[in-house]
């Protein structure tokens, strides 16, 4: 029996659009204008949204919807506390503002991993794949990680102060408030307004702390301490905090 071509073309027409509502339904199919990630197939997670499908074009407001992470929390975890519209910011402008940072990147799977962190869902990053310090310091009060994951993404974890230039001193010190992130210029006083003690900080220092309006920088350099080592034991502890 012959087959006209125009019912073989039907048939042939009919057997796409079933293999992609398929394929939709079943969570691999997901278009670049519908950002809307595939979801795991199976295992423990299956029907939720998997982060690893997160793509440069989403934006912050994108990533909200799928996932139930506020715009707010991903723009202070990343650095853009202050932008007047963050839910608009797409992440492939991480490549553009961050880059390699100490030889780690912050970019697309940067924001996959902070998601997956966040949610307690599986995913393996890139080895060079970096984290905003901010984005530590909020996984680690709200995230749904072990502690052996938060321990792994702690060493992936790379400062910002390099990162955003800002014109308005201002702005940037109330930046730097928000996401209690030591910095060259921080004060000791500034440490004591985010809760550590003069005790903590005279253990870590192993001397007794300056005044309160000199920067932790100069008085360590004045005393013969590299700023770098008592950096990152502080910046542990206000992230506890």
């Amino acid at each position: 029996m012959k087959v006209k071509a125009t019912e073989a073309g039907i048939v042939f027409l009919v057997l796409i659009v079933t293999g992609i509502a398929i394929s939709m339904i079943s969570g691999y199919w997901a278009t670049e204008g519908s950002k809307i990630p595939a979801k795991y197939a199976e295992g423990e997670f299956a029907g939720l949204s998997n982060p690893a499908d997160i793509r440069g074009s989403y934006s912050f407001d994108d990533i909200e919807k799928a996932f139930d992470i506020s715009v707010e929390t991903l723009a202070a975890a990343f650095g853009f506390g202050d932008d007047e519209n963050p839910g608009s910011i797409q992440v492939k402008k991480f490549e553009e503002v961050f880059g390699i940072i100490d030889g780690k990147e912050i970019g697309t799977d940067s924001m996959r991993y902070f998601v997956a962190l966040y949610k307690g869902l599986p995913f393996l990053p890139e080895v060079d794949t970096a984290l905003p310090r901010p984005a530590i310091s909020i996984l680690r009060k709200e995230g749904a990680m072990t502690e052996d994951q938060l321990t792994e993404a702690n060493e992936s974890a790379v400062s910002l102060e390099s990162t955003h230039i800002s014109t308005d001193s201002t702005t940037d010190e109330r930046n730097e408030t928000a996401l209690m992130e030591i910095k060259g210029k921080t004060t000791f006083a500034e440490l004591y307004d985010w809760g550590v003690s003069k005790e903590e900080l005279e253990k870590i220092l192993g001397i007794p702390v300056g005044v309160r309006s000199e920067s932790v920088r100069e008085y360590s350099m004045s005393n013969g301490i590299e700023f770098s080592t008592v950096k990152t034991p502080i910046q542990e502890l206000l992230d506890s905090k």
